[in-house]
């Protein structure tokens, strides 16, 4: 048996088995993780993916959730019927796991808070930088009035400070 110049397109959890059909079509069958269904459910609740058996050649996969014990490492013509009752997986779902848009994980409650918080942070902050843009010009009056507010208390005390020590200064 050769091995298949291809790598598995779906989220395997096992090792891939090579084989090739009775057509000449080399494939690659290994058990793949499957989502488990959304449901309410505590936090403290562990709930594992499913699984089924999956079929990969060059051009197309198949899936089927009959899961022989032994899977996928089975010979040759137990894999061939299984892979006969196997139903096509459309192209969107053959994408590999580590694709940015991998549809296993986003279902995911953790997956879906953290997305929300982070839209919600942004927003927040998008909202700040423009309150913050819209009001530079009046902080800058502001800051330019306070400058002139300190600016001319200060000349006065200045002049009392001489007036008061240039008449001490005299007395002497």
């Amino acid at each position: 048996m050769t091995l298949t110049p291809f790598y598995p397109r779906g989220n395997p959890l096992t090792e891939s088995m090579p084989f090739t059909d009775g057509d000449g079509v080399c494939w690659l069958a290994y058990i793949e993780g499957v989502p488990a269904t959304p449901r309410p459910r505590l936090w403290s609740q562990t709930v594992l993916p499913g699984r089924r058996l999956r079929f990969d050649s060059a051009t197309e996969s198949r899936v089927t959730s009959r899961l022989p014990a032994g899977s996928p490492f089975l010979v040759d013509a137990r894999l061939q019927s299984l892979l006969d009752e196997a139903q096509s997986v459309p192209a969107l779902a053959t994408a590999t796991s580590s694709s940015p848009g991998d549809a296993s994980i986003l279902g995911h409650p953790a997956i879906e808070w953290v997305t929300r918080a982070g839209d919600l942070g942004r927003a927040v902050g998008a909202d700040w930088s423009r309150r913050w843009r819209r009001s530079a010009k009046l902080r800058q009056a502001l800051h330019a009035h306070g400058l002139g507010l300190v600016s001319a208390a200060s000349s006065t005390l200045h002049v009392m400070a001489e007036a008061v020590l240039g008449r001490s200064h005299a007395r002497r």
